[in-house]
């Protein structure tokens, strides 16, 4: 995803129609989620229209995403940004759920947030893209979508027992997507990106090649996803998405050229920190459990 938003092509032009890139990353999930349908068999009599709102929802939110780094948000900051969505979630729990937090769950959340901050802040004059204030805006977006969207999915959760079904992971895998995929198509041709974005691609052979591969690793990772969720407790998926957060963090530094001064290195520590604290957190509500 990072290499789609950098690459630049020869007259200077870089991709922008964020839009596009969720309907092509979202048919790639649909196809590898219908595969695994057939596999192992279908679910009947699932609730279409909560999947259906779910999906829009969600695709907003990766949208969002998509268009923080179009906007020159770094890849490094969006990632650790969307690493504290339990902000705007203990915010509405707070406000409308009425839900109470330990003082280690508000430094957990202060600890990604600040983290953030200070690796917005402290990259070295001179590095390749600075984070702007629209890349912001769209990043906290995103995050209030995120808070949405987890509305949205426990209704779904609560639709789908209501009618007496249970969906297997590549039922989610396949409606989700096939709904993200109809919201993001709509919205996209609506801002008329898919002309200009096809045309990009066609006069930039390589940039296709990014966007396939990316789409590919968004679809073999939701499968893997989904997979642990049906095999494994909630733990192990805890433990697998907080690893990769912090890894895709790390290989986007060394590998795509960031520089970081000592004060970034403090913020992406800081961030890290509040990251495995959670992960402790859950680790240690399990041991208890047992």
């Amino acid at each position: 995803q990072e290499d789609v938003f950098r690459y630049t092509a020869e007259d200077g032009a870089q991709f922008k129609q964020a839009w596009l890139l969720q309907v092509l990353e979202a048919l790639a999930n649909v196809l590898v989620g219908f595969v695994g349908m057939q596999l192992t068999g279908a679910t009947a009599g699932i609730p279409k229209k909560a999947f259906a709102i779910s999906g829009a929802s969600q695709v907003s939110a990766k949208a969002c995403t998509s268009l923080a780094l179009a906007n020159g948000l770094s890849f490094p900051v969006a990632t650790l940004a969307k690493s504290g969505k339990m902000a705007p979630v203990m915010l509405g729990q707070l406000i409308l759920g009425g839900a109470s937090y330990t003082l280690r769950e508000y430094l957990q959340v202060a600890a990604i947030i600040g983290g953030t901050a200070i690796v917005s802040m402290g990259k070295k004059k001179g590095s390749g893209s600075s984070s702007s204030m629209v890349g912001v805006a769209y990043i906290v977006l995103s995050l209030v979508l995120d808070g949405v969207t987890a509305g949205f999915q426990k209704r779904l959760k609560e639709e789908t027992k209501k009618a007496g079904v249970k969906p297997k992971p590549y039922d989610f895998m396949f409606w989700t997507n096939l709904y993200m995929c109809l919201t993001a198509i709509i919205i996209s041709g609506a801002l008329n990106e898919i002309g200009p974005g096809l045309a990009y691609c066609s006069a930039n052979p390589e940039i296709f090649s990014k966007i396939v591969k990316f789409a590919v690793c968004s679809a073999v990772g939701q499968s893997f996803i989904f997979y642990t969720i049906a095999n494994f407790d909630p733990l192990i998926l805890s433990t697998v998405t907080t690893t990769r957060k912090i890894f895709s963090v790390l290989l986007s530094i060394f590998l795509k050229g960031h520089s970081l001064s000592m004060t970034g290195w403090s913020g992406i520590a800081l961030a890290c920190s509040g990251i495995l604290s959670e992960m402790a957190l859950k680790m240690g509500g399990k041991a208890k459990a047992h």
